[in-house]
């Protein structure tokens, strides 16, 4: 009998976890090269969309929602009274990261609670190839409270 070998080489933690990461890196780059627009939605009218009073504000203030870890609480300057939003972009965002942004806003639905919170309208925003979503407002500055047309 001759020396005993190895027959497999030892493979430490952190070349796994690269590996891991760079297949994660390429699958991801795999879902935005291969993206394919969803199919455009059912016919509205121009009174179904005119029915929606979607405005500008200005995010004075933002925080996490506590036991959630989806949602931030924007309390937005509308031009009016001033509003509470609660989105589910908590994922993408961190709250200083929205203080002082001017977002689009959905402001005539009717509030609804979650998380304990009265939420007085939605957020809009886009959901890129990667899924992220990307907060929607103006390309410039305007006045809190002007709509969107």
């Amino acid at each position: 009998m001759g020396q005993p070998e190895l027959l497999f080489e030892k493979i430490e933690d952190s070349v796994i976890e690269a590996q891991i990461k760079r297949l994660e890196r390429i699958k991801q780059e795999n879902i935005v090269n291969n993206f394919t627009p969803k199919a455009v939605g059912q016919p509205c009218t121009y009174d179904d969309f005119a029915r929606l009073d979607i405005r500008v504000g200005t995010v004075t203030a933002c925080e996490k929602v506590k036991k959630a870890d989806k949602l931030l609480k924007l309390t937005i300057d509308d031009g009016l009274r001033g509003r509470t939003i609660v989105s589910g972009i908590a994922k993408w965002y961190e709250p200083e990261q929205l203080v002082g942004k001017q977002v689009c806003f959905i402001a005539n639905f009717p509030p609804k609670r979650l998380k304990g919170i009265d939420s007085e309208g939605m957020v809009l925003s886009a959901e890129d190839a990667d899924g992220r979503l990307v907060v929607i407002g103006p390309t410039g500055p305007v006045r809190p409270g002007v709509q969107v047309s």
